[in-house]
Formats: C-alpha cells, structure tokens, sequence
C-alpha cells in the first residue's frame, strides 16, 4: 500500500468513527430533552442521513463487493509470503 491509499483508509475511518458517535449521541441528547436544539423528529432524520452518509462512504471506499465480501478477523494479517495461510 502507498501513502495515499492509508492516508484514505485512515482518513475515512476517523469519519466512520465520528459519525457512528455522533449516531448515538444525537438520539441521547433529544431523550434527555435538548429540544431547544432539535426535535425527536429532527435527531432522527440527522441519524438517517448520517447512516446513509456512513453507506456511501463505504461504497465510495471498498465499492459494493468489498462491503458484501467475508471481512477476514480482527487483526489478522496477509503473512510475508502473500499466501494468505
């Protein structure tokens, strides 16, 4: 992998991460009554519009077969000699 492909790799999963705070946080802000700030009606639609956001990020990223494809484990790794065992 170059510099640029990490660079993208990392700069979208620090969005991911931000938006799937921000996907919990906005539902809880409006159960603990902040409707100056937004309705329950109005949290919902920023969460849906921000899990949409989340699906176009990854197709954009990994295209529609890397979001359909088996994920290999957390933290395995493709060894030295590329054959994958």
């Amino acid at each position: 992998m170059n510099t640029n492909t990490l660079r993208n790799i990392f700069n979208t999963n620090l969005l991911h991460n931000i938006i799937n705070n921000l996907v919990w946080a906005i539902p809880v802000l409006a159960l603990f009554d902040w409707s100056t700030l937004f309705s329950e009606a109005v949290a919902l639609k920023i969460v849906a519009v921000l899990g949409l956001l989340k699906l176009l990020i990854n197709a954009r990223r990994d295209g529609i077969r890397g979001m359909v494809k088996p994920q290999p484990p957390v933290g395995w790794k493709v060894p030295d000699d590329g054959t994958g065992n």
